[in-house]
């Protein structure tokens, strides 16, 4: 199917060939090519009709630069767009660049002269300020053409106006940091929370003598910490959304130990990988992790005066490993009988709930818990 530019440029070039001929013109000629003439205008009038209503639906209005004769052309949409008078006002650089907004004129000119020079298309985003101090945005491309000198001859480009769209986006901009806002109150008030059910469980534990129920009491508030610790962490982040594991689990190791004022000198020892997991893993495993280093305290080094507990995290292929070592005095000899006990019960639980496999190992050097799952994204 030929375009119907094809067909225009075909009707005239007959005509010119006709005028060109040399051959005298009877009046049944002159009456055709006459004829071809005024299709054609019918047709060049139909084509401008279709090309200003589809640049009205698009918002979209074109423009051509002739350097050459340093001339501008606008299409009546781009009137519309910059807010001239069709009939009164000429298209100029100057009177375009005058609708801009000050504060984006010179990135504008800037940025076009710049893709002129470099001989690639130009693509910009920028206000108008019209003169009833409507502000509209508006997103320009164009492109380039040069003579064989590397010389500009002309430019073409469209305008579209996007106020509407950029409006709609700096709606939803807002929104979100409200939102934003919002979440990052809500973990704030949580992990406040959190810490006054801690410091409740503490004045409790301050107040009895049973060591028994001192230690579950600690244990207690040291779980909760650990929940506290990812609430703090995701208020202070950026996204809501992750957790620096190590960081987390080093944090509340750290602060376990000064909690459960040991008799022992305990050194902390990490070494961990940047790793960033949501909530649903972040939670068990730094659950997990809360419940590996107390045991360590508590049991591995009885009888002594210092001990280590080390830390490491590391991750490859998405496989996430969580090690954590002491260098006490081993697994007891009934600890397999354990099995039943809450800790015991906890970490299975939420081993399950990250779909890990886990492990202790013993030896005259210590005691080592390991566990690996693969990251969730």
């Amino acid at each position: 199917m030929r375009s119907v530019g094809a067909e225009i440029e075909q009707k005239i070039g007959r005509a010119i060939q006709a005028l060109e001929s040399g051959e005298p013109l009877s009046d049944e000629m002159r009456g055709r090519i006459a004829d071809k003439l005024k299709q054609t205008e019918q047709e060049l009038h139909k084509v401008r009709s279709w090309m200003s209503s589809a640049e009205s639906l698009a918002d979209i209005g074109t423009w051509i630069v002739d350097h050459q004769d340093d001339k501008l052309f606008w299409s009546d949409q781009t009137y519309r767009i910059l807010g001239y008078n069709l009939e009164e006002d000429d298209p100029s650089l100057e009177a375009c660049f005058n609708r801009i907004h000050p504060e984006d004129q010179p990135r504008v000119r800037q940025e076009f002269n710049k893709s002129l020079e470099n001989k690639h298309s130009l693509e910009v985003t920028y206000r108008l300020h019209l003169p009833n101090g409507q502000i509209k945005y508006v997103e320009a491309q164009a492109s380039h053409f040069y003579n064989d000198k590397g010389e500009p001859l002309s430019t073409v480009g469209t305008s579209q106006d996007i106020t509407d769209r950029e409006r709609d986006k700096q709606r939803l901009e807002n929104s979100l940091e409200e939102n934003r806002t919002l979440l990052g109150e809500i973990h704030h008030r949580v992990k406040n929370n959190l810490a006054v059910v801690a410091g409740l469980l503490q004045l409790q534990w301050l107040q009895k003598d049973e060591p028994e129920l001192i230690n579950t009491l600690k244990k207690s508030a040291s779980r909760i910490k650990a929940v506290a610790g990812i609430h703090q962490q995701l208020y202070e982040s950026d996204d809501y959304l992750d957790v620096s594991l190590g960081h987390n689990v080093t944090r509340l190791a750290s602060d376990i130990i000064n909690m459960m004022e040991p008799d022992v000198e305990i050194e902390l020892v990490t070494d961990c990988d940047m790793i960033y997991l949501n909530m649903d893993q972040t939670l068990p495993c730094t659950l997990i992790a809360n419940e590996v280093v107390t045991n360590s305290i508590k049991h591995a080094f009885e009888g002594r005066k210092q001990g280590t507990i080390t830390i490491n995290l590391a991750t490859s292929d998405n496989l996430i490993r969580l090690e954590i070592s002491d260098n006490g005095v081993g697994l007891p000899d009934d600890f397999n009988s354990r099995e039943g006990s809450l800790g015991m019960n906890l970490i299975q639980t939420l081993s399950n709930q990250l779909d890990a496999d886990y492990n202790f190992s013993s030896s005259e050097q210590g005691t080592t818990f390991s566990i690996q799952f693969q990251k969730k994204e």
